[in-house]
């Protein structure tokens, strides 16, 4: 495992590169990509778009490792933000993990990487081959792209860009995981419409639930539970998972509608207990998960949770589990740095990052 690249933090006028390293939905939603890009400028960055027309799979395929390849061997880039997750990145892997001139460059000139969902993948490759920290935060679709206004604070554009900039452009220990207020249920209009610029309904915030009290401390890792499921069996990426506070969240179902079927949830949660990944985890943290919405479909949710993790065999472990929090495919969401130091109290009601997401380099 080489040791730990903490990127440093993102300057003000720096270069922020979109790329899109598994869904390929730039061309399908340029007014939204138009926005994302809007809200970067605003803040006074530079943005560009590494992204090639895709003509087959595998032209696809060579398309998103050259942009990532770019991305990262660029030294005027300083960022990069993916627009989307997508279950193809794993076509990736293969090439990313022999390419060892790639991992050089990338330990030589480390980047602010954000992305969830299946970026799951990127983040593992780069935490297990390069040593890089990277960020499970928002993308340009739909999250930075959201139509809404940065300065409406109800707004998940407004939390979004916020948390994510507290994340990757403060030197600051992030402390305490902050809570929206508000939150969408359902996918943005512009999904079904791209030219709308209609923002999401919101409805009220569960409160956090804690679903086995305790305290713990532990370096933050994980994912969309799916992936992570599929992705440890790549073992030259898969985590080591001792110590560790580990956060998963579920992507919406195949139907773009309801969540992730319970069934799929219950495999996943299984297939990482028998994989060993709660086996000596420090706790756990549990995204809001997209779809379940009404307080049955929740306890629904809950209990397969509970009926794994805190019942049986499990029930002799005794670290705190956290769930309903902001991040992974909820919206809005809060910006997660991996392997960040963090704490979780049950009797403080309490998630909070002790370290800063970057470092800040001293001038001479």
């Amino acid at each position: 495992m080489p040791p730990t690249i903490i990127p440093k933090v993102l300057e003000p006028g720096a270069t922020i590169a979109f790329i899109s390293p598994s869904a390929r939905l730039n061309e399908d939603f340029p007014d939204v990509m138009g926005r994302a890009r809007e809200v970067l400028t605003g803040r006074g960055y530079k943005v560009r778009e590494l992204f090639t027309r895709d003509t087959s799979i595998q032209s696809s395929i060579k398309s998103r490792l050259s942009e990532l390849r770019t991305a990262f061997s660029d030294p005027d880039i300083s960022a990069v933000i993916c627009t989307i997750g997508g279950p193809s990145f794993t076509e990736l892997l293969p090439a990313l993990i022999v390419d060892t001139e790639l991992h050089g460059v990338i330990r030589a000139n480390p980047k602010i990487v954000v992305g969830h969902s299946e970026i799951t993948g990127l983040h593992w490759f780069l935490h297990a081959l390069t040593g890089l920290r990277t960020f499970y935060g928002p993308g340009a679709i739909p999250e930075l792209g959201e139509a809404g206004s940065v300065d409406d604070e109800p707004s998940p554009l407004a939390f979004c860009v916020r948390n994510l900039f507290r994340a990757i452009a403060s030197g600051e220990a992030l402390g305490d995981v902050p809570r929206s207020t508000m939150y969408a249920p359902h996918l943005a209009p512009f999904f079904s419409e791209p030219a709308s610029t209609q923002p999401p309904k919101l409805v009220p915030t569960p409160a956090w639930e804690w679903l086995r009290p305790g305290r713990a401390q532990g370096r933050l890792f994980g994912g969309c539970l799916t992936a992570m499921a599929r992705l440890h069996g790549v073992r030259s990426i898969a985590p080591d998972w001792r110590g560790r506070i580990v956060f998963f969240e579920t992507a919406m179902g195949d139907d773009d509608v309801s969540g992730n079927p319970l069934p799929r949830v219950l495999a996943g949660v299984a297939d990482l207990i028998a994989q060993g990944v709660f086996e000596e985890a420090a706790g756990l943290v549990v995204g809001r998960p997209y779809g379940y919405d009404s307080t049955e479909m929740r306890d629904a949710f809950v209990g397969i949770i509970r009926g794994l993790l805190c019942e049986g065999r499990m029930a002799e472990k005794n670290f705190p589990i956290l769930f309903n929090v902001d991040f992974g495919c909820a919206t809005p969401m809060v910006t997660l740095p991996l392997d960040a130091l963090a704490v979780l109290n049950s009797d403080r009601d309490q998630f909070t990052i002790l370290e800063p997401g970057v470092i800040r380099v001293k001038r001479s």
